[in-house]
């Protein structure tokens, strides 16, 4: 799980959109599944973008307060409901 704490180390570049590839690049996941869901634990003090799956209603405050966005990708049909 990314912190903000990735940020101050390094592993995360605030300047450049952080999205799931980005988190897979900085090691911070293993491996992207189905999207990152951003969630408010903790503080966040970088101004920064993110591109995610889903996000939480503190995580979406905490981010926007340090001046940065958050853009909410819209989900995919499942395989089953794409053929219909």
């Amino acid at each position: 799980m990314a912190h903000g704490d990735d940020v101050d180390a390094g592993r995360l570049d605030p300047a450049a959109t952080i999205d799931v590839e980005a988190l897979v690049k900085a090691g911070v996941l293993r491996r992207a599944k189905q999207g990152v869901r951003l969630l408010g634990e903790g503080t966040f003090s970088a101004k920064a973008s993110f591109v995610v799956a889903g996000v939480s209603k503190s995580a979406r405050a905490a981010v926007e307060k340090a001046g940065g966005s958050v853009t909410v990708l819209a989900a995919k049909p499942a395989a089953d409901e794409s053929a219909a």
